[in-house]
């Protein structure tokens, strides 16, 4: 043996699985799709409310493509419904941003919720948006 052999390891030690798992659970790409979804889907409930307002100057307010909203229409007016809706949105994303961004979680099982569940909602939500802007343009396009 030379001189320091007996000082360096022959194989580095391996990470714990539970660190392994929340190393992966927060790698850059996960939390940049995170960041990314979330930028998508508040643009696009952006875009949605203005599509909205648009066609409530051309058209009349009853006519609503997102069922969510009409839904809700059946109990109040559209021009209330509209806005409480856009804010109960906005009110789920920023929350859902805000508690991802919270403290590591401390057992593996809350790593991955803290990570899935934001996708998920941001994903549901950038689907219902879709939708609705795609029936906007439909409305608003002669």
């Amino acid at each position: 043996m030379g001189i320091g052999a007996s000082t360096i390891p022959a194989h580095a030690p391996k990470p714990l699985a539970k660190e392994y798992a929340e190393l992966k659970l927060y790698s850059p790409r996960i939390i940049s799709l995170q960041r990314n979804l979330f930028t998508l889907t508040f643009t696009l409930v952006l875009i949605e409310e203005v599509l909205r307002l648009i066609s409530y100057l051309r058209y009349s307010p009853y006519i609503e493509p997102n069922i969510y909203i009409a839904l809700l229409s059946q109990f109040i007016t559209p021009y209330l419904a509209s806005p409480i809706f856009f804010i109960m949105v906005c009110t789920i994303l920023f929350v859902t941003k805000k508690l991802s961004e919270k403290s590591k979680p401390k057992s593996e099982l809350s790593a991955l919720v803290t990570i899935a569940l934001p996708i998920s909602i941001y994903i549901a939500i950038t689907m219902i948006y879709a939708y609705s802007i795609a029936n906007w343009l439909l409305i608003i396009a002669p």
